[in-house]
């Protein structure tokens, strides 16, 4: 019985093996047959789920084949995904003949950690339509867990792309593209060529770019130890040029680039467009510079920046990641051999940002073109600058040289200080400071960017420092001399100003403060006194060769600004020759003159002309006349009058440098000052005599 039993039992476990066997074998001619057919029977069922799970339509047309044999691939004829429905586009992605291949265990990788790892992809022509509203909403993005970490981009390890075309539209970047790419990777480096074009539109204006690599993939492998491949391309954006020779690796991880470029342009405010940056706007440039980027920290070395006629070169650093500003980084330091300071006027206003002349308004002088201050708060700066040479314009014979200062820019206030300029055996000291912060509560009340300048002069030798005219120079070396300078002597002063605005116009018509000049022993020009006195006979003499020079005994100007009016507390030149004084005021706001010279000759001469100058006007069309002659002695008594007390009160403080005035200039009006009244015996009884009227020199 028991024998049965096994015997039944042997039966039995021989029929589920056999059976098992049959299902097994079945199983895999089944398998076969379905890797022989591509497992087409698929097709519509993972068409539903893509659709499903993406929440688009997706089309997977035959010819439709997958296989399963050692790794995973999938060829199809057509694929389609649509975009959603409130972008009007046709789809966002639109591919022909595509071959796609996966090893298990890069899948099995992708489910624990979430990268995958794709081993090769051919397409024959792809179409994708990338679009982004200035809400957010993009045609790329798919519905996801929002408690789900974001999954990085997928590693490519073969890409071939034979016709690539995608259309770029994006409101937040201000970006309007059309991109075209193709790859043909063999399976040697030396046949490995990948280009990609772009042509449109970025921040409304033109772009174009190329790029040529021996391969997309070596620069796309997300592997920080991946070799770095050459790379070459061009950029034209608004009229600027960027040529870039190197090396680009990890482009989808760290993004790193080596290499050397030159840019070109009218401005290098375009190059801050394109960048992101904050960058003046100036005259055309041409920068040459090596490139190296490594974990976001760019390092930027120019050898060579000339910009309109100044040479630079710069060692900078910049950091885009978010400071305690919110903002980007920008450090280094800033040389150069040979700067012109005619070279910042675009930064005021002179030229627009693409480097175009900016046109005065009609009938205006001073610039009224907004200047980019608000930028200022898109970046962070702290940059040491020093200038070898400092060319201040054709009416200076010396340079500054060296010039030095700290530019360091903190969520948007700009300051240059520690200012440190020599020139002429003296120096220049200050600082400059915009302060064009804005509130991050967009309800905070906003206001105009504010302006401080401080700067100090100290012993600045003007007959080494001011330039002789051209004429000048060819009459005296005609009769074999040396030209001898208009004016010579120390000078010495500061100024202390303060405004506010956006444009140049609107900063010098908000003006505020005091700046005070003077100048100790020195010399000035007869003929420059003369011409000021109007005395024709002995200018006309100067001309003819007696411009004898005469002691400067007394110059100081000491001007207040108040709202953008620049009125003379005190302005006159002394000489034993002549007293010049200056009263009235410059409207720089309205650019309006009002202004009046009264020149004191104190030798005679029969063709003196004694009338003060008037000059008014505007600043595009001023007006000269003589005062009525008559008044002439009585407007010079008043402006000197006037600038007894304020010449009083600012002699204690002036710097007189190193040097020493036995001069006081106070001597200059001291047959001005008023006399005092001497006490009557009875106050109630009025004085018969008249008061004596003021003293004038050579009256």
């Amino acid at each position: 019985m028991a024998h049965q039993q096994s015997g039944q039992l042997r039966h039995s476990t021989f029929r589920f093996v056999k059976a098992l066997f049959w299902l097994l074998m079945a199983l895999i001619v089944a398998f076969i047959a379905c890797e022989i057919q591509g497992w087409t029977f698929l097709r519509e069922p993972a068409e539903k789920l893509l659709t499903k799970q993406l929440e688009r339509e997706v089309k997977l047309d035959a010819p439709f084949k997958l296989h399963l044999w050692a790794g995973m691939q999938l060829d199809l004829g057509h694929l389609y995904i649509s975009a959603p429905a409130v972008f009007k586009v046709p789809h966002l992605v639109d591919a022909e003949n595509i071959s796609i291949k996966l090893r298990y265990k890069d899948l099995w990788h992708f489910k624990q950690t979430s990268s995958l790892r794709i081993r090769e992809i051919k397409v024959e022509e792809i179409d994708a339509q990338l679009i982004r509203h200035a809400d957010g909403v993009a045609t790329w993005q798919f519905p996801k867990d929002d408690n789900a970490p974001d999954s990085p981009l997928p590693v490519i390890e073969t890409l071939i792309v034979k016709n690539g075309n995608s259309r770029i539209d994006d409101v937040i970047s201000q970006a309007r593209l059309q991109a075209k790419f193709k790859t043909e990777e063999g399976s040697s480096q030396e046949e490995l060529r990948s280009e990609v074009s772009i042509n449109g539109q970025f921040q409304g204006k033109p772009l174009k770019a190329f790029l040529e690599t021996p391969g997309f993939l070596p620069i796309a492998t997300q592997d920080a130890d991946a070799p770095p491949i050459k790379s070459k391309g061009w950029l034209e954006y608004a009229k600027l040029r960027v040529d870039f020779n190197g090396q680009i690796s990890d482009l989808f991880g760290r993004q790193d680039i080596v290499g050397n470029a030159v840019v070109t342009g009218p401005s290098l405010s375009v190059l801050g467009d394109l960048t992101g940056s904050v960058f003046p706007t100036t005259d055309s440039f041409r920068i040459s510079a090596a490139l190296s980027k490594h974990a976001d920290i760019w390092d930027v070395n120019v050898d060579s920046a000339k910009i309109g006629k100044s040479t630079l070169s710069a060692t900078l650093q910049y950091d885009p990641r978010r400071q305690s500003g919110q903002v980007p980084l920008l450090s280094g330091k800033i040389d150069g051999s040979r700067f012109f300071l005619a070279d910042l006027a675009p930064a005021f206003g002179t030229l627009q940002s693409d480097g175009t002349p900016a046109q005065p308004t009609e009938g205006r002088a001073i610039p009224n073109r907004p200047l980019d201050l608000p930028s200022l708060n898109f970046m962070d700066a702290d940059i040491t600058i020093k200038m070898d040479y400092m060319n201040l314009g054709n009416a200076f014979a010396l340079p500054v040289a060296p010039f030095k200062a700290k530019l360091s820019l903190n969520q948007g206030k700009l300051s240059i200080s520690d200012i440190l300029a020599n020139t002429a055996d003296g120096k220049l000291t200050g600082s400059l400071i915009i302060d064009a912060h804005e509130p991050q509560d967009s309800n905070a009340k906003r206001y105009p960017p504010q302006w401080q300048i401080k700067l100090g002069w100290k012993d600045i030798e003007l007959g080494k420092w001011l330039q002789v005219s051209k004429e000048r120079q060819e009459a005296a070396k005609k009769q074999g001399k040396e030209a001898s300078p208009y004016i010579t002597g120390t000078l010495n002063g500061r100024t202390e100003l303060s405004g506010k605005g956006n444009t140049t116009a609107e900063l010098l018509g908000s003006l505020n403060g005091n700046t005070t000049l003077f100048i100790e022993q020195g010399e000035i020009s007869r003929l420059v006194m003369e011409l000021l006195g109007l005395d024709i006979a002995q200018s006309v003499s100067a001309w003819l060769g007696g411009d004898k020079s005469q002691r400067l005994q007394c110059a100081v100007m000491d001007l207040k600004a108040s709202n953008g009016i620049i009125k003379p507390e005190v302005a006159l030149i002394d000489t034993p020759v002549t007293l010049v004084l200056i009263n009235g005021n410059i409207d720089l706001g309205q650019e309006k003159l009002d202004l009046l010279l009264a020149a004191k000759p104190k030798n005679f001469s029969p063709l003196t002309v004694r009338s003060p100058i008037k000059v008014q006007g505007s600043f595009v069309e001023p007006k000269v006349r003589p005062e009525a002659a008559p008044i002439a002695a009585r407007l010079l008594g008043s402006v000197a009058l006037a600038f007894v007390n304020p010449l009083a009160a600012i002699l204690p403080y002036l710097d007189t440098g190193s040097k020493s005035n036995s001069y006081n200039c106070s001597q200059a009006l001291h047959g001005y000052t008023p006399k005092p009244v001497k006490s009557e015996p009875d106050k109630t009884i009025p004085s018969t005599q008249p008061s004596p009227a003021p003293a004038i020199p050579g009256h």
